[in-house]
């Protein structure tokens, strides 16, 4: 017995239940035919999956490692399915994309607002998130397409379409901020406290070179979040700096609540593309948006 779909469903629902019995239940399923499907994986594999205790399950480290390869398996079959049945109309395209803030309420929403006039039956999730996380669901198959920064470079990924996107990045203060109104230098930015998502992401990467290449150490953020509104909402409500998409904060600059930091090297052209998975094939509906977003490419 090989590792197929129906196991992957197996080895799933026994991880996320952390019971034999609770995913037999889960998966309509008769609990010895669960524990002799995982007993022939286990055979086959020659490794054990799951640890048995009193309480239940828990995944060993060959099932830890087996999971993300269930989980892809599993999400390309359901896939699969989506697909032939959209071929065949049985059922409205659903399409799974995911952006940054800037981009999701942007550039999606534009292109989404366009294709429904013409496909008023296609069905859309948009996932925003940051850009390390994208990645993570494009490869999981939580999203179908993801917009990230050009270029993402990895061998489970790679580009849906040619066109580039772009956003503009800008430091943001509240009106009232000691530094708002006049001119500052890089070497004072560094003085800031900033409001920042975590080191990891590649915004925070790219705020830090900018600094380290005039040899300058910015101050540690003094919050750090993954969230837009947060880093929003702080800086709107005391001395913190942002580093943020020009789009996000546009409504509080023209009501007069925030204003751009003018200081030189802190104003960055983003570059993005449109990325899928190496592996599958893109629905139909999934096809159309990204028409729409080509479209969109040639206008801008």
């Amino acid at each position: 017995m090989t590792l197929d779909v129906r196991s992957a469903r197996i080895v799933l629902a026994c991880a996320q239940a952390r019971s034999i019995g609770r995913a037999a239940r889960a998966l309509n399923m008769a609990q010895p035919a669960v524990t002799r499907a995982l007993t022939r994986l286990e055979a086959a594999l020659d490794a054990p999956l799951f640890e048995r205790t009193t309480r239940g399950v828990e995944l060993t480290p060959y099932g830890a490692a087996l999971l993300p390869y269930a989980e892809l398996l599993v999400s390309e079959a359901s896939q699969a399915e989506i697909l032939i049945r959209q071929m065949r109309g049985a059922g409205r395209g659903v399409v799974r994309i995911g952006g940054v803030g800037s981009v999701a309420s942007g550039l999606l929403v534009s292109a989404i607002t366009e294709l429904r006039a013409s496909h008023p039956e296609v069905a859309f999730v948009v996932v925003e998130e940051l850009e390390d996380r994208l990645l993570d669901g494009l490869k999981t198959g939580l999203v179908d397409l993801a917009v990230l920064p050009d270029p993402t470079l990895d061998d489970e990924v790679r580009l849906a379409t040619d066109e580039t996107f772009h956003d503009l990045v800008h430091p943001y203060i509240r009106t009232g901020h000691p530094a708002a109104g006049r001119p500052i230098t890089l070497a004072e930015a560094a003085t800031l406290d900033w409001a920042m998502p975590p080191q990891p992401t590649p915004v925070t990467r790219e705020w830090l070179r900018r600094f380290h290449a005039q040899r300058l150490e910015p101050r540690a953020p003094v919050l750090q979040s993954r969230s837009v509104p947060v880093i929003r909402a702080a800086v709107l409500s005391g001395d913190l700096a942002c580093w943020m998409p020009e789009p996000i904060l546009r409504a509080d600059v023209e009501r007069g609540q925030v204003c751009a930091l003018q200081v030189a090297r802190l104003d960055w052209r983003r570059g993005f593309k449109i990325y899928r998975r190496r592996r599958g094939l893109l629905p139909p509906s999934a096809e159309l948006l990204l028409n729409a977003l080509r479209r969109h490419a040639q206008v801008a």
